[in-house]
């Protein structure tokens, strides 16, 4: 349904207004994990962006990965989503999700799927809005998205879908999140001309 597309490019209008600098974002990071740290809970995330603070990733893309599961994060970083609720108000997209696409064997109700298509559209964006940064540090010896992204943004989505009732393996997260990365490298190896023309169509 149009009703949805135009719900989630309404969001993400307002995200793009209340975008903060870098320098706020990873000052939001530091003292967001310092709020984990007495959690045990959310203990794998500190691992996670740990590792991902020594490879000196921007921030805004660190928290990108993990704000799906964090309503708190999204209302101080300005990387504002859609939820789960929001979503299955809203209906259906225009066309397929990525979950419908590589999880369509996985009941996902439509809500779940649009919020974490949502997720992964923004969490893009981040990453081409720093894209010389992540071309210099995201990618491994090989030219490949680094596997300590790919276990933070796998950690991230199982987390999210367990905490809401469709838990999974941790193999299939890593394997459905190394599909979105890939896709992620290749808009970011794309002239700057054809990569907005891609965003915008």
């Amino acid at each position: 349904m149009k009703a949805a597309t135009a719900q989630i490019q309404a969001i993400r209008a307002g995200e793009q207004r209340q975008k903060k600098k870098e320098d706020e974002l990873a000052k939001i990071l530091s003292e967001f994990i310092k709020s984990l740290k007495h959690d045990s809970e959310y203990a794998e995330f500190i691992v996670h962006i740990s590792r991902l603070l020594a490879l000196n990733l921007p921030a805004a893309f660190i928290l990108a990965l993990i704000i799906i599961n964090f309503p708190s994060l999204q209302e101080s970083t300005g990387l504002k989503l859609i939820s789960f609720e929001e979503a299955a108000k809203a209906g259906a997209l225009d066309g397929p999700s990525l979950p419908d696409i590589y999880m369509a064997e996985k009941t996902l109700p439509p809500g779940l799927k649009i919020a974490i298509d949502v997720w992964i559209q923004e969490l893009s964006q981040v990453g081409l809005d720093h894209r010389h940064r992540m071309l210099e540090r995201a990618l491994d010896g090989r030219g490949m998205i680094r596997e300590e992204i790919e276990l933070l943004m796998a950690y991230s989505l199982a987390f999210y879908l367990e905490k809401n009732g469709f838990p999974i393996a941790q193999e299939f997260s890593r394997t459905f999140c190394r599909f979105c990365l890939k896709g992620l490298l290749e808009q970011f190896k794309k002239p700057f001309t054809e990569i907005g023309e891609t965003l915008s169509s």
